[in-house]
């Protein structure tokens, strides 16, 4: 078994940099690869995706190399619709013309909200300068246009913050009861911001560890 790492919108492979040792290989992608279709992926893996990261995970679940899924504060939409939760979809737009008018000021605006640190605004803004503004609008896109609705259920494993200001903690609620109902469980964090990567490293390997243990049972 192996994991396999995707990042989240307007952020590297980094932002699993405090993940420590799962005990299996692992290797990484960065979100706007896997929004092109540039993936490979090994024979019999994990797969971990943390917020637009965990949508284009459940994008790929008609991959046979796929045993199991681990989703990180993520969504399969993040606009809500109907009985669908999510953000206002008028949001989209309101991003879109922030991000033109001034892209450093809107992607520091964003971290903040996802719950950064002053100290890790630097880093944070390193990592989204790899990518270009047609990148950052395709994820956006991706996030607010397309609705992922799996082709199949597997072992999986949602973690999501209770204070997460950007996918609200309902969205993994409604993957666990509407679309992988199936071998699948939820952990709350009580308090968690979105950047769970980087305030709760030890419980993403703990949770990656118990979806393997599962997978092998």
């Amino acid at each position: 078994m192996e994991i396999v790492f995707i990042s989240g919108w307007a952020t590297s492979s980094r932002i699993w940099d405090r993940i420590g040792d799962t005990g299996f290989p692992v290797h990484f992608l960065e979100w706007n690869d896997v929004l092109s279709g540039s993936v490979t992926l090994p024979s019999s893996c994990i797969l971990a995706g943390w917020s637009l990261g965990g949508q284009l995970a459940l994008d790929l679940l008609n991959c046979k190399e796929i045993k199991g899924l681990l989703l990180v504060s993520s969504m399969c939409c993040i606009a809500s619709h109907a009985d669908r939760p999510g953000v206002d979809s008028s949001i989209y737009s309101e991003i879109t013309s922030m991000l033109s008018r001034s892209r450093k000021g809107y992607l520091k605006s964003f971290f903040r909200q996802c719950g950064a640190q002053r100290e890790e605004l630097p880093a944070l803004m390193e990592q989204s300068s790899l990518f270009s503004d047609e990148d950052l609008q395709l994820g956006l896109n991706m996030m607010f246009n397309k609705v992922v609705e799996p082709a199949r259920s597997l072992p999986a494993t949602l973690v999501h913050g209770t204070s997460d200001e950007i996918i609200p903690f309902s969205c993994s609620r409604y993957i666990l009861e509407k679309l992988l109902f199936s071998c699948t469980s939820l952990v709350p964090v009580t308090g968690g911001s979105h950047l769970l990567p980087l305030t709760h490293p030890e419980l993403i390997v703990e949770a990656v560890k118990e979806l393997a243990e599962r997978i092998d049972s």
